[in-house]
């Protein structure tokens, strides 16, 4: 999350901390919402408040798959030059595979406002 958030701030679609932890449609989809933050011409600052939690882990799946379900609350994540922070309560699911040098989110889904 931490990679999405500084391209965001950045308003850079193809920042390289992007794709140094997700890989196909999950970079996809990162770089599609970065990209319209910046087609929209405002940066976001701040930090939201991840709230991760395991739904589902196949640890003798090769790879190793794990499931997380995050419903990320606003915190201080906001539009640059707005004072209230965002409070979208935002659902998003993401498949994470293990390989055999590091973790990759490598499927993820982003459900709409007050979605958890």
């Amino acid at each position: 999350m931490g990679a999405i958030v500084l391209a965001s701030e950045e308003m850079d679609p193809d920042h390289p901390e992007l794709a140094e932890h997700a890989t196909g449609q999950a970079l996809e989809l990162a770089q599609q919402g970065v990209q319209g933050v910046a087609d929209a011409g405002y940066g976001m600052e701040g930090e939201p408040v991840p709230a991760p939690e395991v739904i589902s882990a196949e640890p003798t799946d090769d790879p190793t798959t794990v499931v997380i379900r995050d419903c990320q609350g606003a915190g201080d994540w906001r539009v640059v030059g707005e004072s209230e922070p965002r409070s979208d309560n935002v659902r998003i699911d993401a498949k994470v595979t293990r390989d055999v040098f590091s973790w990759w989110v490598t499927e993820m889904q982003v459900w709409g406002d007050d979605s958890c």
